[in-house]
Formats: structure tokens, C-alpha cells, sequence
């Protein structure tokens, strides 16, 4: 069995960071990471990220099916999972609905690029994934064919969702890219954004696509 496995504290601290600083609200959002012992450590349904403990996670397969727990994994393990059956490199995935995040997804609006250095080095290209269905195979379908090349996502009509080579680092990326949208939405009060130069881009290292 694998009740302790470290990882779950690692997951319990990030779903905690995510409700204190509004990157979701109510039972929104879920958080996974690879598990010791083989499978995928992941929120349960219906609960909210405040209050989740080591006790409530559950450990799937990569077919979505419970292999330890007695909660409901998220329904939206399978979007989780694409991340772990393309990226053998990712260890964790974060997914919310921050609100500056949202808005450019629901808008159908693409971030800007080339915009911060410290992003452009750090997390790339953010992708704007076309809408699937939440809570089941449609959005798993429609995210695929963009995990391979970007490390943080905007989902169009839905939220935001950014992976990494640990669960902590999803988080951080996904805390970030909230902290560029809402930059990029301020600059567009003034002016808008004014990208960097290729000259400047070049200069600046290639973000890891674990």
C-alpha cells in the first residue's frame, strides 16, 4: 500500500496554497501526482481544496480505475492523465480556475508571448486548448494534442491547468501563469503589452518540457 507515500503531503500543501490564494473556489480545481508505488495520486470529487488531508487522496491507474482510496477520484482524472501517458518527465499536474486565467479562456483569448523574460525561460508558449466537455474523455481529447509542447494551458470556457517535473512545480507555474494574465490585463489598460525582441527571446534560455 501506498499511505505513505510522501507525495501526498506535497499534494495536500498545494491544494491548500491554491484555495488560499484564489486559484479556485468551492470544490473547483483538482491536483495529481505519481505515486510511489506505481499510479497517480489524485484529488477526490466533490470537495473542497481547503480541506483536503493525505486521507482523502486516491490512487488510480492510468486507465482512470481506483487502485487505493474510498473517495471518488476527479472526474477530470483523464485529462490528468494524459499528461503522465505522454510526458514520462511530469510528476505533477494543477488544475484551477483563477480568474484572470479564466477570463482570457473564456474570452477565447490567447496570452500574449515573448512578453516577461522570467516566463518565456521558465514555462513557454501557454497553449489555448479549443473547449471540451469538463468531468470526463471529451476534455482529455481536446488538450492531447497540446501536452507534449507547452507546460501550461488555458482551457477555453473552462480554466487553466499547468504541469511540471514535480507536483509543486505545476503548482508554481500554474500560480504564475494567474500572475501574467493578470499582468497582460493591466497593460491592456495602458497601452498593451509590447513584446520582446527575437534578438532578446534568443538570449533567454529554453523552458523544460519534462
Amino acid at each position: 500500500m501506498s499511505s505513505h507515500d510522501p507525495v501526498k503531503d506535497v499534494i495536500v500543501h498545494c491544494c491548500h496554497l491554491m484555495a488560499q490564494k484564489g486559484l479556485i473556489a468551492g470544490t473547483e480545481g483538482n491536483v495529481s501526482a505519481r505515486a510511489r508505488d506505481g499510479g497517480i495520486w489524485t484529488t477526490p470529487s466533490d470537495l473542497n481544496k481547503g480541506q483536503v488531508t493525505a486521507e482523502v487522496l486516491v490512487r488510480i491507474d492510468f486507465d482512470g480505475n481506483i487502485l487505493e482510496g474510498e473517495h471518488r477520484p476527479t472526474s477530470e482524472r483523464f485529462m490528468h492523465l494524459e499528461f503522465y501517458k505522454q510526458r514520462p518527465g511530469v510528476n505533477g499536474v494543477a488544475h484551477g480556475h483563477p480568474v484572470f486565467s479564466t477570463a482570457y479562456a473564456a474570452a477565447g483569448r490567447k496570452l500574449p508571448r515573448d512578453i516577461l523574460p522570467e516566463l518565456v525561460a521558465t514555462i513557454g508558449d501557454i497553449a489555448l486548448v479549443p473547449y471540451g466537455r469538463p468531468s470526463g474523455p471529451k476534455l482529455a481529447a481536446a488538450i492531447a494534442p497540446y501536452v507534449a509542447r507547452h507546460n501550461a494551458f488555458l482551457l477555453q470556457n473552462h480554466g487553466s491547468i499547468a504541469c511540471g517535473a514535480s507536483v509543486l512545480e505545476a503548482y508554481q507555474r500554474l500560480e504564475v501563469v494567474e500572475a501574467y494574465a493578470k499582468t497582460c490585463w493591466a497593460a491592456e489598460t495602458i497601452g498593451g503589452v509590447k513584446p520582446m525582441s527575437a534578438a532578446d527571446i534568443a538570449d533567454l534560455p529554453v523552458p523544460s518540457l519534462a
